[in-house]
């Protein structure tokens, strides 16, 4: 039982509460800091009315500006309670005290009309107002309809129009403030009038394209209009690139107008680097500003997210010209087409217009074609692609196996992907990996999964739209800014460095700034992420789900996805490639976050398979970036003697090479330039691999079992291409010794006045060595072909490089995969004849005498006739070994190019310049000499004997030892004539038709009359006779 208080404590009880309110008092005034002191003594039972009237008085006093001088007055109050210095920390009456504070600012809102709400609100913000009082009035502000949207376009119109160097960051920070506070406004933000007015202004096009016939084919797009007149814009907007878009008046104010980034031709490295450091400090400032914009939005519900969507859908759509290879500067809008070569030569060239020989002219002209054709300036573009990777960056690794193109099969799609969407029939598709077949097959396999049947926008499939509108922004919106200033920026730079100092200055400045975002670690680090995540789904998907070798047939998933995502892929990496670091024990930049397994993977399997990439050029950019990576960092050449690849990428080289025989980079590319540098990295990976065990035994095993006809048809195009590399080097060494055998004992006036090496083009240098006529001349004197025009020297040295190089592969498979050589004998008359027993001819022959070179022009040239010599000889001793009969039976029908003293003449050259062992040449030396004797033999019985027509063979007229038919033109033609004939082309040289070697018609009757015949006459038949 408690004890009853004492006299003297009843006495001391009223001191100790007086005593209470004397502190409280005290510690009320100090906070609130009134003007005239209250009446009676200050309590927290009391503070709430005291703060009524004191707010009514302020009111009162100040007029217009009333009822922000109270709530500042209020917010003043709070924000001493929290300090120290004012009252204790322990003080009890602390929170009590903030609670009559908000009530009374609350109470004050509330009271007044919509418009003061607003003044006032707007006014709190330019003020240190705590931020719970704040988030407090900004939620009871939202409980009048009229104000959140109202507010919202106060606060984010002053944004527009603000740049890198003016980015307005406590405008936005009010913006942030607000929208944080009360889902109210997120949802405002995207209502009307706000979606209208600043989210996502209406848009009517104003420029239309037409075609002859008077039909619009393309409309202005609205992605500059939501870069200059939306919030999101207005977020995104500021760059580095960008200057030409702001006034002149301004261009001090924007990176490449400061002082600092001028005369950049003699900064150092450490200058550079300092400004590129401070830039991206800039730029990922603007960055973060719009990815915590966005953020809010996103978590605010269905209808924000789906708006966010849906402007960045807009905008990458909009963007779609500047991701296709025409609309080249100046009468374009494109720099990066042709490395950027069309306009170094508009900007060098003497015809040119005053106004587009200025490489700043030509950047304002890019701007102004931003707003005629509507899409956004590569700095909005680059930030944009960056607010992407920042959505794409919480998906993990392990989710690529969910990405699915289906969504892209929906009727609805194109209003975010644009043509990666489903068009109508008479709208071009974009190119998929599927012919038209399998892509109608997927949409019909589609019809059940959720990403095809869901509402467009569903929020279940959020990861999925992410992961499509960052793909696609990868070649709208990041490789025209990456392939503008990596290849059009430098090589303008470079080809103007001492030609026109203040246009490399300004080249070189938009590189280095790009390069600065570019470049950025934590930009590479979000990009390699969203690269290794679309490498796996494109893994998963060429796979079917399951194991990526064997290859299986592609499904509908991989058919309906669009083939520019693994085109974009590629061009992203050989881009970032650092060229100058070959060799180099480390993974450095973007390729830090790549894991190579799924790229290697995935590279193979493209090579690999004809049915999963049926464009040759594609197969054969995935083979050179495959090799560029595996040469760059030998940790990545490491994983192609591991388990899958160490079994299958023999056979990938193998069906790849054969694969880009069709690939074509132009008409005018008759020395088939372009398809003999896709083979040289499938060469290069051959020698790389066969220096294993393991590969080579592949090797074998391929080429003696399912892949004998895919090998046969290799080495039928690799002696194709040693013979036409051969002789295009020595024809254009011909005409370069005749050149400059002109030049020295006086060369003949050219006809027509045209100039032979004095314009501009194609060749190093910008020199060549054609003939100019009149013909070939614009009314101004330009030439018209002067870009392909060719340089002798320098075409010489090309192909001289080409041909060594298919010659040493030539050799290496020679080496390994002798016997099935000339066991199959299909493609052994063809080595031999056109290849080994030609090169000897063309070395030794009559032409030899057109061909003299000194030393030093042979080294200029690269040709290297020790080499070819070593390279031809060892062939002949690999094919001898395994069966001498059966060469020399070949040889012997060589009636163009074989000759004896040209391989007398072979042994003395090896002899003498001990390029094989002592062995080796004495082994080539005897086989010379018995090859000479049965030639002897052969051709005595040859003269001796009339070989009936019918036994002769229709291609090679020579008597045939197999005869097979034609099915289409009826032809009769010796096996291994036909089946070489197949390999190089696949068709009928007769009818050019399609055919395979299946569909030859066997002729056993012909056949054994054929062998009866030789056997009666003595006449040696390939493969031997059948009656032998």
């Amino acid at each position: 039982m408690k004890r009853p208080p004492s006299d003297a404590e009843e006495a001391f009880l009223p001191e100790a509460k007086r005593a209470k309110e004397g502190m409280e008092n005290t510690l009320l005034l100090k906070v609130l800091q009134p003007t005239q002191p209250p009446a009676e003594p200050l309590s927290l039972a009391t503070v709430g009315d005291f703060l009524s009237n004191e707010a009514q008085r302020v009111i009162a006093s100040h007029g217009p500006k009333g009822l922000e001088e109270a709530l500042q007055f209020l917010a003043r109050a709070w924000r001493r309670s929290e300090e120290g210095g004012v009252v204790p920390t322990t003080w009890a009456g602390i929170q009590p005290l903030q609670e009559e504070l908000q009530t009374t600012a609350v109470m004050l809102l509330i009271e007044v009309g919509s418009q003061e709400k607003i003044k006032a609100i707007i006014a709190l913000l330019d003020t240190p107002v705590p931020a719970k009082l704040m988030t407090e009035l900004l939620s009871a502000a939202a409980e009048d309809e009229a104000v959140p949207s109202q507010l919202l376009m106060d606060i984010a119109k002053p944004l527009k129009g603000r740049h890198l160097n003016d980015s307005r960051s406590p405008q936005f920070g009010k913006l942030i403030r607000i929208l944080r506070s009360n889902k109210v406004y997120q949802t405002a933000l995207v209502s009307s009038p706000c979606m209208e007015e600043i989210f996502m202004p209406t848009f009517e096009p104003k420029f239309n394209w037409r075609n002859q016939k008077g039909e619009v084919y393309m409309k202005q797009r609205p992605g500059n209009l939501l870069q200059t007149k939306s919030l999101l814009g207005w977020s995104l907007s500021p760059s580095s690139l960008d200057s030409q878009t702001i006034p002149p008046s301004q261009a001090h104010l924007t990176e490449a107008g400061a002082p600092e980034w001028q005369e950049l031709h003699r900064a150092t490295r450490q200058r550079v680097e300092g400004l590129q450091r401070g830039t991206q400090m800039k730029v990922n400032g603007i960055q973060n500003q719009a990815s915590e914009l966005v953020d809010i939005l996103l978590r605010a519900g269905d209808a924000p997210r789906t708006a966010v969507l849906k402007w960045l859908g807009a905008v990458i759509t909009s963007a779609e010209p500047r991701g296709k290879q025409g609309h080249v500067a100046p009468e374009g809008f494109n720099f990066w087409p042709q490395h950027g070569n069309h306009v170094v030569d508009v900007l060098g060239h003497d015809q040119t217009p005053p106004f587009e020989r200025s490489l700043k002219n030509l950047l304002l002209v890019q701007a102004l074609h931003a707003k005629i054709h509507g899409f956004p300036t590569s700095g909005c573009a680059l930030n944009t692609f960056t607010l992407l990777l920042h959505l794409f960056k919480p998906i993990k690794a392990d989710a690529a196996k969910d990405f699915t193109p289906f969504f892209l099969l929906r009727h609805d799609s194109t209003e975010v992907m644009g043509v990666w969407g489903r068009q109508d029939k008479d709208s071009r598709n974009e190119a998929r990996f599927g012919e038209t077949a399998q892509f109608e097959a997927a949409v019909e396999a589609a019809a059940n999964v959720p990403a095809y049947t869901a509402a467009l926008y569903d929020k279940s499939h959020f990861k999925n739209q992410v992961f499509w509108l960052a793909t696609k922004g990868v070649g709208v919106l990041l490789l025209p800014v990456l392939k503008e200033a990596f290849h059009a920026m430098q090589n303008i730079a470079a080809a103007f460095h001492d030609k026109d100092r203040v246009t490399a200055d300004i080249a070189w400045r938009e590189y280095l700034i790009a390069e600065a975002s570019l470049r950025e670690g934590a930009f590479l680090e979000r990009l390699g992420h969203l690269l290794d995540l679309t490498f796996r789904f494109l893994k998963h998907a060429a796979a079917g789900g399951g194991e990526a070798f064997p290859t299986p047939a592609p499904g509908p998933a991989w058919n309906a996805c669009p083939s520019a995502v693994l085109e974009n892929c590629l061009d992203v990496i050989d881009l970032y490639r650092e060229r100058d670091r070959k060799g180099q024990n480390m993974v450095t930049g973007l390729f830090v976050y790549l894991d190579p397994e799924p790229v290697l993977t995935t590279l193979c399997v493209v090579m690999a398979s004809d049915d999963h990439v049926r464009d040759p050029s594609l197969r054969g950019r995935a083979v050179k970036i495959l090799h560029r990576l595996c040469i760059s960092f030998p940790s990545w050449m490491d994983r192609l003697n591991q388990e899958p690849l160490r079994s299958h990428m023999i056979p990938c080289l193998v069906n790849v090479f054969v694969a880009v025989e069709k690939a074509i980079m132009s008409y005018y590319d008759l020395s088939y330039r372009f398809k003999y540098e896709l083979r040289v990295p499938v060469m290069e990976l051959f020698e790389l691999c066969l220096q294993h065990e393991e590969h080579r035994q592949v090797l074998d095993a391929f080429v003696n079992g399912p892949g004998s006809d895919r090998f046969l048809k290799l080495l039928t195009q690799l002696i194709n291409d040693t013979n036409s590399q051969t002789e295009e080097a020595i024809r254009t060494f011909k005409e370069y010794s005749q050149k400059k055998h002109e030049e020295l004992h006086g060369a003949p006036a050219a006809p027509g006045g045209g100039a032979s090496s004095s314009s501009s083009g194609g060749a190093p240098g910008g020199q060549h060595d054609e003939q100019v006529n009149e013909d070939d001349q614009t009314d101004g004197g330009e030439d018209v072909y002067r870009r392909s025009r060719m340089n002798y020297k320098e075409h010489a040295k090309k192909y001289f490089g080409l041909a060594a190089r298919t010659w040493k592969t030539l050799w290496l498979l020679c080496k390994h995969c002798a016997k099935p050589i000339v066991q199959g004998r299909t493609l052994l008359d063809q080595l031999l004849h056109t290849s080994l027993d030609a090169q000897l001819y063309f070395l030794w022959g009559p032409q030899r005498n057109q061909m003299k070179a000194t030393p030093q022009e042979r080294d200029e040239l690269g040709f290297n006739p020790k080499e070819l010599i070593k390279n031809v000889t060892e062939i002949y001793l690999f094919l001898t070994r395994v069966n001498r009969d059966e060469v020399c039976r070949s040889i012997a029908k060589d009636e163009r190019y074989y000759n004896p003293t040209f391989f007398d003449k072979a042994c003395r050259f090896l002899s003498k310049n001990n390029l094989l062992s002592e062995k080796d040449v004495a082994e080539f030396e005897q086989f010379s000499k018995d090859l000479s004797l049965l030639v002897q033999q052969q051709r005595s019985v040859a003269q001796e004997v009339d070989v009936p027509e019918e036994f002769k063979c229709e291609m090679m007229d020579d008597i045939m030892s197999d005869p097979v038919q034609f099915p289409q033109s009826k032809k009769i033609v010796d096996r291994w004539a036909a089946v070489r004939q197949i390999m190089g082309s696949d068709r009928d040289p007769y009818a050019n038709t399609p055919v395979k070697v299946e569909d030859l018609i066997a002729l056993p009757e012909l056949k054994e009359k054929i062998h009866r015949f030789a056997k009666d006459n003595n006449i040696g038949l390939e493969g031997g006779n059948m009656f032998d």
